[in-house]
């Protein structure tokens, strides 16, 4: 299908689509660019310097330039780069000359910017340090992919994506750049709105120019045109629905099949449309079955006791049952036609496969039974607060028949959030206070469309800046519709309302922030593997510092304009298994080159980072560069506890990295120190690092007092003695023992279903 479209492309536009160089990292990640790659030395003038130093010069990253920004990849995490030859129709626009004498050496927030005018300009206002400034701006130069801005009295020039540019300023201003009695011209305008994906756009140009008659001999290319336009519109229906599809959001994608237009579309494509209606429906016709075969069954039951419990169970699937959870029916399906089960067998596979998933369900009917009891009281042992009371609940789930780590740990994973937290309103958001003792912490949440408690959804802990409401973080990211971004990628988006307090670069943001996620955790249906941390301004300064003292909590780090501070200077070190993303603006003050030494370090050692640079463009959210953030963020994972590695830390409450964790540092740590001589002496970073070997031997280095080491049978082998050394002599050597009342009551703490731990060993 795809090669027929693209030959049509170039027969009926006559003119090669829109293309650019494209650079592949190793996560599977993709950037275009234009003309070629550059290897670069170094950020600024000083590091090429230092990078110069040695007898062999490296190039520790790649440059990649389009018409906005210029990004800069590791060479070690590049693993592609294909180069492209653009053939892309531009449309210029004469600005009048002026002096522009007047440059930015840094250009801060915009207090206004106002509406384009039909000719492409617009006023925005500037805080200088002489006040408030209107600048003037001109486009002067229309892509498909992006549009140049240009002062009209200074000198300043930057492009922004045309996707950020409303259809009718493009349409207006490109009326500039044309004769709008040239045919030629026309048409030009209607491939510049196809290759920039502004399909219905295209449609309207075509409609207004046969509305006009103007160019009866052209009938034949509009027609072909709008064959195009039609399937590119299907193509681009069926990519949505794929999409919406992988975000769980069936109901939605099912009835926009039934709308999907099929005059003139080609067959592939509609059977591709086809099969998701008929997958659907299958799924409901199942679901049916199983409903009916559990009533059908249930008469065959001949114990009564076990026929109340099944009545119980019974209910709950059919009231629970949806897409979201059919899979755990599957062993219950499949067997439906076996006659060698009885109904109380095929049965305890529906019911069991239910709490603890199918590769687990049983055909034994009183496990089944013992499978629900300790699936209700493991979410009552994570509901009440009252230590004694948990430890009474755990004494019961003990006594129960076939219940250990591993049907514990199922049951865990496929019971969902201790606490369900239904959205009020479908799209918009609202707030929730922790619900931890002691203080309390607001935040904001913006569940996605068709929200359901039975399925895991990735998380965007995003921290808004200094001032900036915590709604407003989440619109960044949810935008104002259902069509927003984080609803039509199926994120749970979050974001904590700061005291009115500064309380940047202290201990109460690593409170907040950690206290937010393990809250949210408990309540909603997140899947703690895709959990990103985000933010912009002073909040991303916020997520730097975090992120990168609690790796192990996230599957990326997102800053745009943040700034590294004291700790993050040395926290860097942490980000091997931490991918990170930085968007900066070239006016942003001093940021670029603040940060430079830290992301030359990063890159010169191959973490896997993706630093982007606005040019001409200071202090901005950047939506520029959400789709391509998203993009990245599908691709990325929280890594598996490592079996060797190697931290930092220069805090006592940054004293976790995966199964480690450590208690009582040094002074020279935590505090800085003052010479004999008067001279302070800053406190230094301290090296943290373990090791598992095969043969279940654990070596930890680090100069505290105490040490806790947290267990799974994917680290260590329980079935054999394990060693532990420390401080040069082994401090544990024994058999490992499982514990459940361990497992849950970390859970029970962090709120994580995806990193349950079987043991932990104090030393």
């Amino acid at each position: 299908m795809w090669p027929q479209l693209l030959t049509a492309m170039l027969v009926l536009l006559f003119v090669s689509p829109l293309t650019a160089g494209e650079a592949i990292m190793r996560s599977g990640f993709k950037i275009e660019f234009e003309g070629k790659p550059e290897p670069v030395q170094g950020l600024t003038l000083d590091l090429i310097r230092r990078g110069s130093s040695g007898p062999i010069t490296s190039y520790p990253f790649t440059k990649f330039e389009d018409g906005p920004r210029i990004t800069y990849l590791p060479q070690a995490q590049v693993q592609e780069i294909q180069l492209g030859s653009p053939n892309v129709e531009e449309f210029n626009i004469t600005i009048p000359p002026g002096s522009r004498t007047m440059t930015f050496g840094s250009v801060g927030g915009y207090r206004v910017i106002q509406p384009f005018s039909d000719f492409g300009r617009r006023i925005i206002a500037l805080n200088t340090p002489r006040g408030e400034l209107n600048v003037v701006q001109s486009i002067s130069l229309l892509r498909p992919d992006y549009v140049r801005l240009k002062a009209l009295k200074e000198n300043w020039e930057y492009a922004v994506t045309t996707q950020n540019i409303p259809p009718d300023v493009l349409r207006s201003t490109l009326s500039m750049a044309i004769n709008e009695k040239n045919p030629n011209d026309r048409l030009a305008i209607v491939r510049f709105f196809i290759d920039a994906d502004m399909l219905m756009q295209a449609q309207q140009e075509l409609d207004r120019i046969e509305k006009e008659g103007e160019f009866p001999d052209f009938a034949n290319r509009i027609h072909e045109l709008r064959l195009l336009i039609r399937q590119l519109q299907a193509l681009e229906f069926l990519n949505e629905f794929k999409t919406r599809l992988a975000a769980g959001q069936y109901e939605l994608v099912y009835e926009k099949a039934h709308q999907f237009p099929r005059k003139d579309i080609n067959q592939a494509t509609l059977q591709e449309v086809d099969r998701i209606i008929n997958e659907h429906e299958a799924a409901y016709e199942q679901m049916d079955r199983i409903r009916a075969e559990l009533s059908r069954l249930q008469v065959e039951v001949k114990s009564p006791e076990q026929l109340v419990r099944f009545q119980d169970m019974r209910s709950v699937i059919d009231k629970r049952l949806t897409r979201h959870n059919l899979e755990k029916l599957t062993p219950f399906t499949q067997n439906l036609d076996d006659q060698f089960l009885s109904a109380e067998q095929k049965l305890a596979l529906a019911y069991s496969g239910w709490v603890v998933g199918p590769a687990l369900a049983e055909t034994d009917a009183d496990t089944a039974i013992s499978y629900w009891d300790a699936r209700d009281l493991v979410r009552s042992y994570l509901q009440v607060t009252n230590p004694i009371r948990k430890q009474e609940i755990y004494h019961s789930i003990s006594q129960l028949e076939g219940i250990g780590p591993d049907i514990l740990a199922a049951i865990v994973q496929n019971m969902g959030p201790a606490y369900e937290t239904p959205a009020s309103q479908v799209g918009v958001p609202f707030t929730l206070n922790t619900m931890n003792v002691g203080n309390s912490y607001r935040y904001q949440v913006l569940l996605p469309l068709g929200y359901s408690a039975d399925r895991s959804y990735p998380l965007v802990l995003a921290l808004p800046s200094a001032g900036v409401p915590a709604q407003a973080e989440v619109a960044w990211w949810g935008g104002s519709s259902l069509g927003g971004p984080a609803h039509r990628n199926g994120y749970i988006v979050i974001s904590p309302e700061w005291p009115a307090e500064d309380i940047s670069g202290s201990s109460a943001v690593h409170e907040i922030v950690l206290d937010i996620l393990r809250d949210a955790r408990k309540r909603l249906a997140i899947d703690s593997d895709h959990v990103f941390l985000a933010g912009h301004g002073t909040g991303a300064s916020a997520a730097l510092d975090v992120g990168m003292s609690h790796p192990s909590e996230f599957a990326g780090l997102i800053s745009i304009g943040g700034r590294f501070n004291e700790y993050a200077h040395h926290y860097w070190k942490n980000c091997d298994a931490l991918p990170t993303y930085f968007v900066v603006g070239e006016l942003d003050g001093d940021l670029y080159n603040a940060n430079s030494s830290e992301w030359t370090r990063m890159m010169k050692y191959g973490q896997d980072v993706v630093l982007t640079q606005y040019k001409q463009r200071g202090g901005e959210d950047y939506r520029d560069e959400l789709p391509r953030i998203l993009d990245w963020m599908k691709l990325h994972i929280r890594e598996l506890p490592p079996l060797e590695f190697e931290r930092v830390t220069m805090r006592s409450g940054d004293n976790r990295f995966d199964w480690f964790e450590f208690s009582g540092l040094p002074e020279a740590t935590l505090n800085p120190r003052v010479s004999p001589g008067g001279r302070l002496i800053p406190a230094t970073a301290l090296p943290v690092e373990a090791t598992i070997t095969p043969g279940n031997n654990i070596y930890v280095k680090v100069a505290a007092n105490r040490v806790t080491l947290w267990l799974t049978p994917e680290l260590v082998d329980f079935t054999d003695r394990v060693k532990i050394r420390w401080k040069g002599r082994t401090q544990f050597n024994d058999f490992p023992e499982p514990n459940g009342e361990t497992m849950l009551q970390h859970l029970d703490f962090t709120g994580d279903r995806n990193r349950l731990y079987w043991m932990r060993v104090d030393l």
